[in-house]
């Protein structure tokens, strides 16, 4: 004869693993999407670092982030509509509750701290990037990310791809990037 408690721990269980399931394997990020979340990452980097860096001794920090913003005005709204589009796709109501504030919070708070562990370092290196992402085209600014190790503190696999496996994952960028 069974526990009644024990069995209804073990069907709540389950029962949480087949609802969980479907959500679980939608959580993944479709190519458009993956560049979407790196042009955000890009964009809450180059706000941190406009706050941190506000003077330097030759250039400006906070006037390369509005040119940034001047520059990309449109294709940054299109990211935030798909990034927007992934997160009600992979988390359908939690997503407009907050699901995708969290992230973008949690994004800005994860470049403040690398800004705080790199010291100097951090405002030294944001300074030619600034002057590189304006003349970059919009295409390529996912690869500028992947390129300067911005953490991009979202850990979703690309959508049915063997790549995904191989892919570093954000929370080692940081480490990384020294």
């Amino acid at each position: 004869m069974m526990n009644k408690p024990k069995t209804r721990t073990a069907l709540a269980a389950l029962c949480g693993v087949l609802i969980a399931g479907p959500a679980l394997a939608q959580a993944c990020l479709r190519p458009e999407e993956r560049s979407a979340i790196e042009i955000r990452a890009l964009r809450s980097y180059l706000m941190v670092a406009a706050l941190q860096c506000r003077t330097g001794q030759s250039y400006n920090a906070p006037e390369g982030y509005n040119n940034f913003l001047r520059r990309f005005g449109s294709d940054l709204s299109a990211a935030d509509r798909v990034a927007a589009s992934h997160f009600q796709r992979s988390y359908g109501g939690a997503a407009r509750g907050g699901r995708l504030d969290q992230y973008n919070t949690n994004l800005a708070n994860e470049h403040s701290q690398d800004a705080l562990r790199s010291g100097a370092f951090f405002c030294r290196d944001a300074q030619p990037l600034f002057q590189v992402v304006v003349q970059t085209a919009v295409a390529d600014l996912p690869r500028l990310v992947n390129e300067r190790n911005i953490i991009e503190g979202y850990d979703a696999p690309d959508c049915g791809t063997a790549a995904a496996a191989t892919r570093r994952p954000a929370a080692r960028r940081a480490s990384a990037r020294r």
